[in-house]
């Protein structure tokens, strides 16, 4: 902090401040666990579409799971949600553009690999930016010694290993977070429970502002946790719309890490110092928020799977949407027994696959989430692993590099069989794609145009019925359109097929023509004439925004990066695309390791952009060409291979 306040950062020149010494490890952990996921406002999503096309229609725009439909609480009238009890919520609330943040993990016992001991890999995917959100550390200390990825300003290895133990983590999306809509009396100081009123907590927030005074805020809190409504209306009110939203109605935000007991933090300390699986799991007890998928290996030859976390029992309902807090009927009345979270140990497969899909089977006593991605990622990993042993790190990093789309497998035929074109332009795309054999890697055409082509279908089919901002924030969803789309061609539904802004009606056949020929004539923009030259790297590039300075277009070249590439959402090296920037790709595999628990350790880390937030650094990008190529650099716990590798010296001196 001392050196970065004598030389500092551009970030911190231009807005002229400069940094304190750090005191917000809990804070930023709780701030990393907020969007994964993002349920509060996946309820106000889900709110818009049935707000928009009702109940079944918005059932099937979001089939969240095979096994159960969408059931927000005995007694609850969804049908309410199209008047006046949720038109403010509806007109007055922004949705930002969701993410596909996603990860995947794997771990082998020693009966699938060459070396007779486990290797575990793991990649979390989350937004691209600089600098990164990970950042390599290795901590020695005795007989404490420890490797892996750490996110900055926590003081512990969130992925990684120490001499006994490695492990990984993939987004378990567990639901817990819920909205409450409030009754408040009328000066706004207590709320309606069960026929009576409660003394609303308040607290109160001082903002400093550069140049004006402090701003001085007042957090309403119930017992279902603070009125996010307030802040809503007042940047509602601060904003430039004419006419001013309507006011939103009083709305409670609930969520596991808001509780007064969160010792995550704890968790992860007690995580790294454990040696085998009852230590694993016994730190786990104390993990609170975000739930996740560990997959956990030791060198005794051991590998299971946990899914800890705080995840609510709720007394009815399933949180699919703001549920009515006055009643009392969908209160949280505990967390799911950290006994029956799900959980594995040595299975008789010697392997366990993580990807973000539903880890448990329809019979599961306890309600999980309905958010679950469709488990292309982890069907093409159990794939590979199934079919390949003996495994190496190479072969690891080979699944790791894997670009096999079986999104397209899967959707592709069925679109190929609705199409009928004249163009010559489009005949030459569908000869590709009849040809294609689904590697959608950078230097072909095919998974342009396919992706170009799903893209503008699901557009197509539900923009008329929703208009363009809920489109666009249900489009990334993209486990949710390939679904809808599937079932929706299929069934030939022309109730989604029809555009009805047309006087005439539309076949189903005829919007996946459309989409098809407006998709190619996209390409032909963007990459020219001849077909058989375009490129998926030439449209498809994931780009590095600098948190805060991308927004400045005459420093932007200088501190923000991108990097042509492929994949799509389905692939385990993913490549999903912003569906309000065509075709860029703004999450990425942030950090790629393989461990290797064999005494050779041939274990290997790879981070997306570099490990120095200085753009003027050597380091500042300095791994992006090796992310690109997914190779991997690797991972020295050895004292004399780190001393022969030191690149500098930094001594940090107590007072």
């Amino acid at each position: 902090i001392k050196e970065a306040r004598e030389r500092p950062p551009i970030e911190f020149s231009l807005l002229g401040f400069l940094p304190e010494p750090w005191t917000a490890t809990v804070p930023l952990q709780r701030l990393g666990a907020l969007g994964m996921p993002d349920n509060a406002a996946d309820e106000i999503r889900r709110a818009r579409l049935v707000a928009a096309v009702g109940r079944v229609r918005a059932q099937s725009l979001w089939p969240t799971d095979p096994f159960r439909a969408l059931d927000p609480a005995p007694g609850v009238d969804l049908r309410g949600i199209t008047t006046a009890s949720l038109g403010a919520l509806l007109e007055g609330t922004t949705i930002d553009y969701p993410r596909v943040e996603g990860s995947n993990n794997w771990v082998v016992s020693g009966a699938k690999t060459r070396s007779g001991k486990p290797l575990l890999a793991n990649d979390p995917h989350l937004a691209a930016r600089i600098p990164s959100t990970w950042y390599l550390a290795h901590m020695s200390a005795g007989d404490f010694d420890l490797i892996g990825a750490t996110l900055p300003g926590t003081p512990a290895i969130a992925i990684g290993r120490n001499r006994s133990i490695a492990w990984g983590m993939t987004n378990m999306f567990a639901d817990v977070q819920d909205l409450y809509r409030e009754r408040l009396d009328p000066a706004g100081t207590s709320a309606e429970f069960r026929g009576s009123f409660e003394p609303i907590r308040t607290i109160e927030e001082t903002i400093n502002v550069s140049g004006r005074p402090p701003i001085n805020l007042t957090v309403r809190v119930t017992r279902h946790g603070p009125l996010v409504s307030d802040a809503i209306n007042a940047n509602n009110a601060a904003g430039n719309a004419d006419p001013k939203p309507t006011l939103l109605e009083p709305l409670a935000f609930r969520w596991t890490a808001l509780d007064d007991e969160d010792q995550t933090v704890t968790a992860f300390l007690r995580l790294n110092q454990a040696s085998d699986w009852a230590g694993f799991t016994d730190a786990l007890r104390d993990f609170v928020v975000p739930s996740q998928n560990f997959v956990f290996a030791d060198q005794a030859g051991h590998i299971g799977y946990y899914a800890p976390g705080h995840i609510p029992i709720r007394a009815a309902g399933d949180g699919s949407v703001p549920a009515e807090g006055w009643t009392g009927a969908m209160e949280w009345t505990g967390w799911i027994p950290f006994e029956q979270l799900p959980h594995v140990f040595d299975p008789p497969s010697h392997f366990i696959v993580t990807a973000n899909h539903k880890p448990v089977p329809a019979d599961y006593p306890y309600f999980l989430s309905l958010e679950y991605h469709h488990p292309f990622r982890a069907q093409r990993i159990t794939d590979r692993l199934e079919q390949e042993s003996p495994f190496t790190p190479d072969k690891f990093r080979d699944i790791q590099a894997d670009r096999f789309s079986l999104h397209a497998q899967a959707l592709l035929p069925l679109l190929l069989r609705h199409a009928n074109v004249e163009d010559t332009l489009e005949h030459q795309a569908l000869a590709l794609l009849q040809h294609w054999n689904f590697d959608a890697s950078g230097g072909r055409a095919e998974p342009a145009i396919f992706s170009a082509w799903f893209l503008r279908l699901g557009r197509l089919l539900v923009e008329d019925d929703l208009g363009n901002d809920a489109a666009i924030s249900w489009q990334r969803r993209y486990t949710f359109v390939h679904r809808f789309i599937t079932e929706t061609i299929s069934r030939g539904d022309s109730s989604w097929c029809d555009d009805v802004k047309t006087p005439d009606p539309e076949s189903c056949d005829a919007m996946v023509n459309r989409a098809l020929h407006e998709a190619v004539a996209e390409l032909h923009e963007r990459l020219g004439g001849d077909v058989r030259q375009w490129r998926w790297e030439d449209v498809h590039r994931a780009v590095f925004p600098h948190s805060g300075l991308d927004a400045i277009g005459l420093i932007r070249p200088l501190v923000s990066r991108s990097r042509p590439g492929g994949g799509d959402w389905s692939t385990v090296n993913v490549g999903a695309i912003a569906v309000d920037r065509p075709f860029d790709q703004t999450d990425v595999p942030g950090y790629r390791q393989i461990i290797d628990l064999s005494p050779a350790n041939d274990s290997r880390f790879l981070d997306a952009v570099g490990e120095s937030g200085h753009f003027l650094s050597a380091h500042y990008d300095d791994f992006l060409d090796d992310w690109q190529a997914v190779r991997h650099k690797p991972m020295l716990m050895d004292r004399a291979a780190i001393e022969k590798n030191a690149a500098g010296r930094l001594t940090l001196r107590p007072r």
